[in-house]
């Protein structure tokens, strides 16, 4: 037993005398590290100081490394544009031709000839030999012939024509014509393929087919000159950039499914600083041009009676945001007092809506007018103040129409 307490007491003071020697020299190795990186770090402040005196960290002396460009090969999308079928052209193409046709206009000399002064493209609208075209094509024109494209030659009568919107009708003596399909203009978009099909330069019976897509809507032109007497600004006009040449005017604008959406009337030229830029009056607006000719003669153009300006409003951050037009004055030969002023409207009302379309510009209120007649009923909002009024009245005829 006490054999044992010895050995147990005896292996105690060992492994305390390791752990003594464990001890110390690991306060060894901490004093001897301590006195290292204290010695060190003051031989770096006396080193730093020294070059510093010596002017060793100059800037002009100072070269910094090349900066590492660190770039990232990133795959661009693929921007994939709708494909239009060749075939489709094609088609559209063959059975369109035969419905667009050429038209000289001319004159007779002494000896009864045929003397062509001018011409475009018209495009036949029903069986019975009614041809839509330009009214710059055939203003006062006294004779016209009509050109398929497979030859057939027609002497043409003018029905009648319109300056307002371009727009004018001529008949020939053939009641068994192949008349084109109509589309809706009021149901494209920016972005929708257009074929135009026209006969530009007088090239030949058989018309030219050129393609693009529709680049804008409710464009307005002015075209003529008031030298010539024949300046007008077209309103809503269908924009394309399908090639439109001269000669081309009243011809036929397409749609994807053939049919007629607009008349080509103009295009901008390289002298105004534009190429590539057509302009289209649309079929719905030509079709009704077309009705008040042949019912009346002429067309019963509708009559606000307003001198009217662009009416801008202020959003918060500055912004002027186009939002109406405002009656600068009652307007109206001989100081007559017409339509919207028989109503109630006043110099300085804002007009916001007809027929609950918010109106934001005077183009816009224009081209609604132009697909108006007169007589007909309209409802008109307008800001006064700051009270809203409603105005229900009855369209007047425009002066120059009487």
């Amino acid at each position: 037993m006490e054999e044992n307490n010895f050995q147990q007491q005896e292996l105690f003071e060992t492994e305390k005398y390791i752990s003594d020697l464990v001890e110390e020299k690991t306060k060894r190795k901490t004093s001897t590290f301590n006195i290292i990186f204290l010695s060190s770090f003051f031989t770096s402040i006396i080193v730093l100081s020294f070059l510093f005196f010596f002017g060793v960290f100059d800037d002009e002396e100072i070269t910094l490394p090349d900066p590492v460009t660190i770039t990232e090969t990133i795959k661009e999308k693929e921007l994939v544009m709708p494909r239009v079928d060749s075939t489709e052209i094609v088609s559209i193409a063959e059975i369109a031709t035969k419905t667009i046709v050429q038209l000289q206009v001319g004159e007779r000399n002494e000896d009864d000839e045929f003397i062509s002064v001018g011409g475009g493209s018209g495009v036949v609208i029903n069986e019975k030999g009614l041809i839509i075209t330009n009214h710059h094509v055939i203003d006062n024109a006294t004779d016209v012939r009509v050109i398929f494209e497979d030859g057939r030659m027609y002497e043409a009568t003018v029905i009648g024509s319109d300056k307002l919107t371009d727009i004018g009708v001529v008949k020939i003596q053939n009641e068994k014509l192949i008349p084109i399909s109509f589309g809706n203009s009021e149901s494209i978009f920016v972005g929708d393929l257009a074929v135009a099909i026209g006969h530009p330069l007088t090239l030949g019976a058989a018309p030219t087919v050129t393609t693009g897509v529709i680049s804008a809507l409710n464009r307005r032109l002015d075209v003529g000159s008031e030298s010539m007497n024949n300046a007008v600004t077209l309103f809503g006009l269908i924009q394309t950039d399908a090639p439109i040449t001269r000669g081309s005017s009243g011809g036929a604008l397409l749609n994807q499914k053939g049919e007629l959406i607009g008349i080509t009337t103009a295009i901008a030229t390289a002298d105004v600083g534009a190429e590539g830029l057509g302009f289209a009056v649309p079929i719905n607006l030509a079709l009704g041009i077309v009705e008040d000719i042949l019912d009346d003669g002429k067309v019963l153009h509708a009559f606000l009676g307003i001198l009217g300006a662009q009416y801008f409003e202020v959003a918060d951050d500055g912004a002027r945001i186009f939002s109406g037009v405002v009656i600068e004055e009652l307007y109206g030969p001989a100081d007559d007092i017409y339509a919207i002023g028989k109503a109630g409207a006043l110099s300085g009302d804002v007009i916001k809506k007809v027929n609950d379309i918010n109106i934001t510009t005077l183009d816009q209120l224009i081209t609604i007018l132009r697909n108006k007649r007169a007589g007909d009923a309209i409802t008109v909002e307008i800001l006064r103040g700051e009270n809203i009024i409603t105005l229900d009245f009855t369209l007047d005829l425009r002066p120059s129409d009487v």
